[in-house]
């Protein structure tokens, strides 16, 4: 993690202008937009920022709604992710109407980073659970390209080493006609494990280290998106899977990839709808969030994996007022048939799918469903400038500080009644704790918390969120 903060030191940078805040504006019941002027786009596109507008030349704005119009346009821009900070100004001319004047500060798009990373779950497993041991780090080289020809494309490549060896190369483009509403993505992925998790006890992974690949994995996929408005989008995703495993493996859990099998290949399609009304998604403190995925695997009569499943995810944010906030996350999951291999056999603990305080355990399950309250206060909200630094991506750091408070409650639905899986499956799980979230440049999200668990653990807890 040092490593990554490293290599990613600083970002944002200031525009001058001479155009004026609304607020500078003269007070008139409506105003008239005549012009949109954009500026610091080196790289994007133009039309990439008008895409994201509500607003276009010669509408109309109510003046006691201006301020709104304009914060709610730069979120929907800086939600690209194209940007370190933006700008809409209102500059009066001389028609007597106004312009609307868009700054931007360009990121840093491309971005070679060394990978220097954990190969479990999350740092409290590996501190905890895996005795700290560094063999357990991944390392090599990502490469990445967040605007390789100014429409947003993104090009990734990924060669690790270490814990899991990975090599990965995607292209997403988000921009694939006049419109801007249809996207096109592919990815290819091959990994291999010498050591790895092949059964669950006590709610915790079990692994076996051994100096032959005991696991290796192989996807392709290809994924079309469409966003017909601002907030909506819908995306079809078709994925083909190749998996194996040692026969060593398979004697020690028959149920991995079930019948004591050895390989699985099937083809899989899934449908996704998102609703997307956040002020920032990197850390949103107003809007909402909903997410509903329907899953099929298993398409082909040759297929020897079969699972449908509904997966619905929902996220509330509001502001109190003096600076407090709260928010709520609801998500819940439903698969059929009721006999799964144990290698996809997951609810709780992968992912962004857990309970805080429970980071050290995972929960398998056939459903699930679980909820999180977050009650929060802004302590600080500030930009540090670092003299000496004469690029503009590289100039200043955003930091903005909370504390919370929470409580979690999650169900897990798990009909085989495996005793490794006892502890927590098929009962009421429940936490509560405090904490410090940190959040700075590049959509980067610490999290500090102390929990207490139904089980009765106490600690701290540390997550990491990034978008790189």
């Amino acid at each position: 993690m040092l490593v990554y903060l490293f290599s990613l030191w600083l970002s944002l940078s200031s525009c001058s202008t001479q155009a004026l805040p609304a607020t500078s504006i003269p007070d008139e019941p409506f105003l008239v937009i005549h012009t949109i002027h954009i500026e610091g786009n080196k790289k994007t596109n133009a039309a990439v920022i008008m895409r994201e507008l509500d607003i276009a030349p010669g509408d109309t704005l109510p003046g006691s709604q201006i301020d709104l119009v304009l914060k709610r346009n730069k979120n929907k821009i800086f939600n690209t992710n194209l940007f370190n900070s933006v700008e809409l100004l209102l500059q009066p001319n001389e028609f007597g109407n106004i312009d609307l004047v868009i700054q931007v500060a360009e990121r840093w798009y491309i971005f070679p980073m060394v990978i220097l990373e954990l190969g479990d779950r999350n740092f409290n497993e590996w501190w905890s659970e895996r005795g700290r041991d560094l063999r357990r780090l991944n390392y090599g080289l990502r490469i990445a390209h967040k605007n390789v020809f100014g429409n947003g494309e993104e090009l990734r490549a990924v060669a690790q080493f270490g814990f899991t060896k990975r090599f990965d190369l995607a292209y997403t483009i988000r921009n694939l006609d006049k419109a801007r509403k249809n996207g096109l993505g592919f990815l290819v992925s091959y990994s291999t494990n010498k050591n790895m998790a092949y059964q669950t006890e006590g709610n915790k992974l079990e692994f076996l280290n051994t100096n032959e690949v005991m696991r290796e994995r192989f996807f392709t996929s290809v994924r079309f998106s469409r966003r017909p408005q601002f907030y909506n989008q819908h995306s079809i995703e078709g994925r083909f899977h190749y998996n194996t495993i040692s026969d060593s493996i398979a004697k020690l859990n028959p149920d991995y990839f079930l019948h004591g099998q050895t390989r699985q290949h099937y083809f899989q399609l899934s449908y996704e709808f998102v609703n997307d009304r956040r002020d920032l998604v990197a850390y949103p403190l107003r809007g909402h969030y909903f997410e509903v995925e329907l899953t099929r695997a298993g398409l082909l009569p040759a297929d020897n994996f079969d699972k449908t499943s509904l997966r619905v995810n929902f996220a509330l944010y509001s502001p109190i007022g003096r600076k407090f906030f709260w928010n709520m996350n609801i998500q819940g999951m439903t698969s059929y048939p009721s006999l799964q291999p144990y290698a996809q056999y997951r609810a709780l603990g992968f992912g962004f799918e857990y309970l805080r305080g429970y980071e050290r355990y995972i929960v398998d399950g056939q459903h699930f469903g679980f909820a999180k309250f977050t009650f929060k206060r802004e302590l600080l909200s500030t930009e540090v400038s670092i003299p000496g630094f004469r690029i503009q991506q590289f100039s200043t750091i955003p930091i903005s500080l909370y504390l919370t408070t929470f409580g979690d409650f999650g169900y897990v639905v798990d009909p085989t009644n495996n005793p490794g899986n006892s502890l927590l499956a098929n009962k009421l799980i429940y936490s509560t704790g405090a904490g410090i979230d940190i959040v700075t440049f590049y959509n980067v999200v610490m999290r500090f918390n102390y929990a207490v668990n139904r089980l009765g653990d106490k600690g701290i807890f540390f997550n990491f969120v990034r978008d790189i």
